[in-house]
C-alpha cells in the first residue's frame, strides 16, 4: 500500500499528490459523455455539502498536468462498481473500536493507499482507499472513525459518492452526532453503509441511498454490524435484494454471534481474530472471480491510533500506522508555544 502524506490548503494538497502521480506517470482516465452528463448533475449536490473537494480536484489537475474537466468527471460518476464483501463492526465495550475488511478485486490492490490527510481549517484524517482523493474509511483528529460498505440499490441517481462522502465526515464531523447531522443532508448517487464510532463509544449506522437515508443505533447491545445489505425495516426497498452478494447474510450473522458469544465486547485481540474468520467468510478469498480482502482496518478512537493488515488478515500482520499520532503531538506542541508567546 502507499502512504501519501498531504497538508495544506485543499487545492495544494492536490496539486502535491497530482505532481506526485505525474512523475510516475499517472494519465487521466478516459470518460465517456454519458459520465460527463452524470457528473456535471452530481457537482450541483458536491459543491453544497463539500465544495473543498472540487479544489483539490483542480489541484490533482494542475499538479499532473491533465484535464480538470475530464477528472471531475471520473471522480464524481464512480461508484457503480461491484463491492461484494466488506465487512464492518464497531462496539463501545470495553473501549470504542471499529473493525473493517475492505474486499475487492485483487487488481485493485496496485491502488491501495493509506493516506494522512492535514488541511488547513478541517480535521486531519488517516484512512484508506482505491482512489485518490477519496477515502473508504478512516480516522479523524477528534476521534471519529466510519468505514463504508456498498448495497446495491434500485436506483443510481446523481448527488454524492461514498469516496467523497467518508471524506466529508472525516473533514469536516468531530463525534457521531455531527457525522449522522452531516450524512441525513446529502443526496447520495450509491447505496452504502456507514458505521461511525467516536471515542465517547456513541456508535450509529447510517445506511443511505439515492431515495432516502435512516440511522440505526445500538440499544441494549454495546456494537453495532453492517456488510452488504440494509437492516434497516423502512430501508428494504431501496436495496435491489436480486444483487445482494451472497455472502452477504453470513457475514452479519457471523460477526454479530461473535461478539454476542463475548456478552457484546469487542478489544483489540477480537477483532483481530474477527476479521480474520473464514467459517462466516469475513475474511474473504473467492478465487474464482479472483476477489478477496484488500486491507484490514482496526480503529481505536480514544487513541488516535490506526492498525492497518495490508492483504488478508489471516495472513498479513497489523501493523500501526503513527503519522497521525505523530502529526498532532507536534501540532499540539506548535500550539503550545504559539499560545505561551500570545
Amino acid at each position: 500500500m502507499y502512504h501519501p502524506r498531504l497538508s495544506g490548503s485543499y487545492y495544494e494538497m492536490g496539486f502535491k499528490y497530482g505532481s506526485i502521480l505525474k512523475r510516475v506517470g499517472y494519465r487521466a482516465p478516459k470518460v465517456s459523455e454519458e459520465m460527463r452528463k452524470f457528473a456535471k448533475e452530481c457537482e450541483v449536490e458536491v459543491k453544497r455539502v463539500f465544495p473543498e473537494i472540487l479544489d483539490e480536484l483542480q489541484g490533482f489537475a494542475d499538479g499532473c498536468g491533465i484535464s480538470f474537466e475530464d477528472l471531475k468527471a471520473f471522480f464524481l460518476s464512480l461508484g457503480s462498481e461491484k463491492h461484494d464483501s466488506c465487512s464492518i463492526f464497531a462496539s463501545s465495550s470495553p473501549y470504542p473500536v471499529l473493525g473493517r475488511n475492505y474486499d475487492f478485486y485483487y487488481t485493485y490492490k496496485k491502488y491501495a493507499e493509506t493516506c494522512l490527510t492535514m488541511p488547513r481549517n478541517a480535521y486531519w484524517s488517516l484512512g484508506n482507499s482505491t482512489i485518490f482523493i477519496g477515502k473508504e474509511d478512516g480516522i479523524n483528529e477528534a476521534g471519529l472513525a466510519i468505514a463504508m460498505s456498498t448495497v446495491y440499490i434500485k436506483e443510481f441517481r446523481p448527488g454524492v459518492n461514498w469516496f467523497i462522502a467518508v471524506r466529508a465526515v472525516l473533514d469536516k464531523c468531530s463525534n457521531v452526532a455531527e457525522a449522522t447531522k452531516f450524512l441525513l443532508n446529502v443526496k447520495f448517487s450509491t447505496g452504502n453503509n456507514y458505521l461511525l464510532v467516536d471515542e465517547t463509544g456513541d456508535v450509529a449506522v447510517v445506511e443511505a441511498s439515492s431515495q432516502k437515508i435512516r440511522v440505526r443505533e445500538k440499544f441494549e447491545e454495546s456494537f453495532l454490524v453492517a456488510t452488504n445489505h440494509f437492516m434497516h425495516p423502512e430501508m428494504k426497498d431501496a436495496e435491489n435484494i436480486k444483487e445482494r452478494p451472497p455472502t452477504s447474510t453470513r457475514r452479519y450473522e457471523r460477526i454479530t454471534e461473535i461478539i454476542t458469544l463475548n456478552d457484546g465486547k469487542v478489544d483489540t485481540e477480537l477483532a483481530k481474530k474477527i476479521l480474520a474468520d473464514h467459517k462466516g467468510s469475513v475474511c474473504s478469498h473467492v478465487k474464482a472471480i479472483k476477489l478477496g480482502t484488500l486491507w484490514s482496518f482496526i480503529a481505536l478512537p480514544q487513541e488516535k491510533r490506526a492498525l492497518i493488515a495490508a492483504g488478508h488478515p489471516c495472513k498479513a500482520h497489523y501493523k500501526e500506522d503513527k503519522r497521525l499520532k505523530q502529526m498532532l503531538i507536534k501540532k499540539h506542541r506548535k500550539n503550545k508555544v504559539f499560545g505561551a508567546l500570545g
